[in-house]
């Protein structure tokens, strides 16, 4: 019996891998799959694919460094490797082919000619069709309207549908789509879903403090109305423009045409253009200005805050700006954990984006450098953590951000119960000690303690804060630049009679001894990244010794986070593959609804471990190691709290796996 065809799908988008799949396999074709160029390269070594379709536009490395790289191997010399594109240009398929590519296949891709249309490719099917000049594949019936296309290949629409839809367009000036929503065929939603997800258009939600007015006024108001455009961000010779159909390749000629620039695309809901239209082109002229060379300097200021608005709306916890060294820089944010790439900018944007944020943050021109600085976004208030580093193709800037509050955590939606961390909190009662809270994530780290500090504000209550994410007015707060000035600043609030002091990071010895020595007549709340009882034990015990150890500890909190699965698309492993035989688990898929990250929301694991008179003995007597033995023969909590997320299906045992390392399988309610 002959094998089926293997093909390696490479896309980083997941909605295009499902296609591809729906599409292949019930063909006969045996597919695989992967999401960057570097794992494109170690499952083309382990399966050997008879042929492998490759999107050019990858997360890590352009799809010809990936080829690149196949060729300098023993094992991928005879690879045969088709690009795929959505927007490529004539000259484009012509690098692609010379670089050893045996064809194009232009994205989206047709459900009912993919089969064959690669099938030409295949070992023994003989000579490639040939490129004609203009770059267009010799295949003949390929739909004109793209978006009709993704719609039907989405199953969004019927193709009875989208005939009926064309007949009304045809009568009309109306857009495809425009007529779809109106026939209750779909929402506009669904058209932001395809377009986004299908040809990778960034989908944007338009908002005032986001749109450049000046790029606005390039265009006549009339025009922007017809069309259903909004330009949002110029710099140099590049605009971005809003689109409700970015497929509409005649407009985008037009906007050229009329500004002399090169037009970025990006997709935004009709309605919400419409919306922002009315508010910056009410009572404006139809005479277009040019921007005053003074004006164009706000311009990676629009930007920046362009990127800010998006992460936010996107719950992206960082924002990465990294060099390419191709004229163009990455950006990308994280989303629940994953780094998901957005619109490349021009290395000139970039560099201008990350002098804006030296001189927002007042960092200098040191190489290697942290700062932070707070800022309005829209509604929110927002710190800004930024960290810069060189590279050998330029300079890089991390940003993290956190959204500031003004009220105390609540624990139960990470999962924490009030029994869990009731002892810490009849400890704190008390009028002197110290109470360790352990958590790698400093946003985590500086939420435990926010919870835990007591909520009658008895006496006078000293925050020192390198992540000043919570403001209260209850609390005196003072900010620090790095757990290193921590030391001084827990003396000067033990000398100003502070009763309670928090410090949300005493790592380093100074500033835990610091901590520990105030511990001996107030209470301190003493933060630390170790997310591990023995662990972070050990480490005080190493830089301050037993006998303080002894004489100050309460007790410890030390907390993990792991992912929660997206309800939407979480999928169901196959029996006896992961658990326990009757034991129902799931694993990330990816769909709009998380960002195609495969997760959504997040609990914590927590250990509490309280200061016994055992333990307290060893300490005062230098017998440490026969302290911390008695740690290790207590276990962890953590594996079994994990385990109940598994089996009430909340997340995965490969994500447990990764937050807490191997795990056995024991149900914790057996």
């Amino acid at each position: 019996m002959r094998r089926p065809k293997r093909v390696l799908a490479v896309d980083d988008q997941p909605a295009n891998l499902v296609l591809l799949k729906k599409i292949l396999e019930p063909a006969g074709f045996e597919v695989s799959e992967a999401r960057s160029g570097a794992e494109a390269l170690a499952v083309a070594q382990e399966t050997a694919p008879d042929l492998i379709l490759l999107d050019m536009h990858l997360p890590d490395m352009h799809g010809l460094d990936v080829l690149r790289r196949m060729r300098q191997t023993t094992w991928g010399t005879g690879l045969r490797v088709v690009a795929m594109s959505a927007l490529a240009t004539p000259e484009d398929r012509t690098h692609w082919v010379a670089a050893g590519c045996l064809g194009t296949v232009e994205k989206p891709v047709i459900v009912k000619t993919l089969v064959q249309e690669i099938s030409q490719w295949l070992p023994g099917a003989g000579r490639p069709v040939p490129e004609s000049p203009d770059g267009e594949k010799l295949r003949q019936g390929r739909p004109k309207d793209r978006l009709g296309e993704i719609l039907v290949a989405n199953l969004l629409i019927t193709p009875d549908q989208l005939n009926a839809a064309v007949q009304v367009q045809a009568k009309s000036s109306k857009r495809l789509g425009q007529v779809l929503v109106e026939q209750g065929a779909l929402s506009e939603d669904d058209i932001a879903w395809a377009l986004s997800n299908q040809l990778g258009y960034p989908y944007v939600y338009l908002t005032p403090d986001i749109i450049d007015a000046e790029a606005v006024r390039l265009l006549p108001p009339a025009f922007l109305q017809e069309h259903h455009i909004l330009p949002i961000l110029k710099f140099g010779q590049e605009m971005t423009l809003a689109m409700a159909d970015p497929t509409d390749q005649r407009t985008v000629e037009e906007v050229v045409e009329r500004t002399g620039l090169q037009v970025k695309r990006a997709l935004a809901l009709a309605s919400n253009i419409e919306e922002m239209q009315d508010r910056f082109l009410a009572g404006r002229p139809a005479a277009t200005r040019a921007a005053a060379p003074g004006e164009r300097a706000a311009t990676e200021a629009q930007y920046l805050q362009f990127h800010l608005v998006q992460a936010l709306q996107q719950g992206a916890s960082e924002i990465h700006f990294d060099p390419s060294g191709d004229d163009q820089a990455r950006v990308r944010y994280r989303l629940q954990g994953v780094l998901v790439d957005r619109p490349a900018q021009p290395t000139g944007l970039h560099t201008a984006i990350l002098r804006h944020l030296r001189e927002l943050t007042g960092v200098g021109d040191g190489p290697v450098a942290t700062a932070s600085t707070v800022l309005t976004v829209g509604d929110a208030s927002i710190l800004l953590v930024v960290t810069f580093l060189p590279t050998a193709a330029g300079e890089a800037a991390t940003l993290a951000l956190f959204q500031r509050h003004t009220d105390a955590p609540d624990l139960s939606h990470l999962g924490v119960s009030e029994d869990a961390v009731r002892p810490l909190r009849q400890a704190l009662d008390a009028v002197s000690g110290v109470v360790a809270v352990g958590c790698g994530d400093r946003w985590l780290r500086s939420t435990l303690l926010h919870a835990l500090i007591p909520s009658d504000a008895r006496g006078k209550i000293w925050a020192l804060e390198t992540l000043p994410v919570y403001r209260r007015p209850t609390l005196n707060q003072t900010a620090l630049g790095v757990a290193a000035d921590a030391a001084p600043y827990i003396r000067g609030a033990v000398e100003a009679g502070a009763d309670v002091i928090v410090v949300d990071e005493t790592s380093g010895g100074e500033a835990q001894r610091a901590a520990y020595n105030a511990g001996r007549t107030r209470m301190v709340l003493a933060g630390h990244p170790d997310s591990d009882v023995v662990g972070l034990l050990s480490e005080t015990l190493d830089a301050i010794g037993p006998a303080l150890v002894a004489s100050t500890l309460r007790g410890t909190l030390v907390a993990r986070s792991v992912r929660l699965l997206c309800p939407v698309c979480k999928q169901p492993v196959s029996p006896g593959q992961a658990g326990p035989a009757g034991k129902r688990t799931f694993v990330p898929a990816g769909c709009e609804a998380c960002g195609f990250t495969g997760f959504r929301g997040r609990r914590l694991l927590v250990d509490v471990w309280m200061m016994d008179a055992e333990t307290r003995r060893l300490l005062q007597m230098g017998r440490t190691i026969a302290a911390i033995e008695g740690l290790l023969k207590m276990g962890t909590r953590m594996s079994d709290q994990g385990l109940a997320l598994v089996e009430d299906g909340l997340t995965s045992l490969d994500e447990l796996t990764r937050v807490i390392g191997a795990v056995p399988w024991t149900s914790p309610t057996s």
